[in-house]
């Protein structure tokens, strides 16, 4: 019996540190889905204006839920209002950031994003978010999608206590750059058949890991779901070799380290 308790006491000790909550049609199922596969807590990152609301939401009501607010650098082109809103989302982020677990999800995108001209937005808005990460002290969640280097760049102006690399696959240079630093690496469920995420893997040491579903994302035509993160942990297990148990104390202490808040009532 004693051993039947160490083990489930054991496996629950998973975080989707990157999740879109928001997006699914029923989060009840998916975070009820979760728990069941072992996944302890979930931060839910918003996007957009409507999002950030609807996160807050849905943190309100789940226990194992943590928000994190911020603007998406695809907002640029989705709401051609987004600079005029920017003050706006800033004052709701001043007044929830005792709730706040980080800013995020932020970052620029140059790839999905073709259009240049929407770049300065994007910057402009990014140092807002990388501002306000800093007076609060939060750590971040970043997207750097096709503009590392830009991203590189700009975060040592500013002093915040950690950097989350959200499925990065950019430049080997830039990923040891980042390594240097001290920057985590959140692994998604396309650990499975993506190069340029199993070469993230096999470059970043274990103690710089995270894991995420980036759900509802979808994974070879499946969406994404917080569930998802316990097959990513033991992909990367098996590509570090490290056992699966030593693989998820040490993710466990490295999201502690990260993500301090969301430990804070454990």
């Amino acid at each position: 019996m004693l051993i039947l308790l160490n083990t489930k006491r054991f496996i629950k000790v998973l975080i989707d540190v990157h999740c879109h909550l928001n997006l699914y049609l029923n989060p009840n199922d998916v975070i009820k889905e979760a728990k069941q596969a072992g996944v302890e807590k979930i931060i839910a990152v918003a996007m957009s204006t409507l999002s950030q609301k609807r996160v807050l939401e849905i943190s309100k009501k789940y226990d194992s839920v943590y928000p994190a607010l911020g603007i998406h650098p695809e907002e640029v082109k989705m709401n051609k209002h987004i600079e005029d809103e920017l003050n706006g989302i800033e004052d709701l982020i001043m007044n929830k950031r005792s709730h706040l677990c980080a800013i995020g999800e932020i970052g620029l995108d140059h790839h999905f994003i073709k259009e240049k001209n929407l770049y300065p937005l994007q910057l402009k808005i990014l140092k807002r978010m990388l501002s306000i990460a800093k007076k609060l002290q939060l750590p971040v969640n970043l997207h750097t999608k096709g503009a590392e280097s830009i991203i590189f760049e700009t975060l040592p102006s500013y002093e915040i206590p950690n950097v989350n690399l959200h499925w990065y696959s950019g430049p080997e240079e830039l990923l040891k750059v980042g390594i240097d630093r001290g920057y985590y690496f959140s692994i998604t469920p396309a650990i499975k058949y993506s190069p340029s995420v199993k070469k993230t893997v096999s470059l970043v040491d274990i103690d710089r890991l995270l894991l995420e579903s980036d759900g509802p994302v979808k994974f070879s035509g499946i969406p994404g779901t917080p569930a998802m993160i316990k097959e990513v942990l033991y992909e990367i297990s098996s590509l570090k070799k490290v056992s699966p148990a030593e693989l998820k104390e040490r993710i466990r202490y490295n999201t502690k380290n990260v993500f301090p808040v969301i430990f804070s009532s454990t």
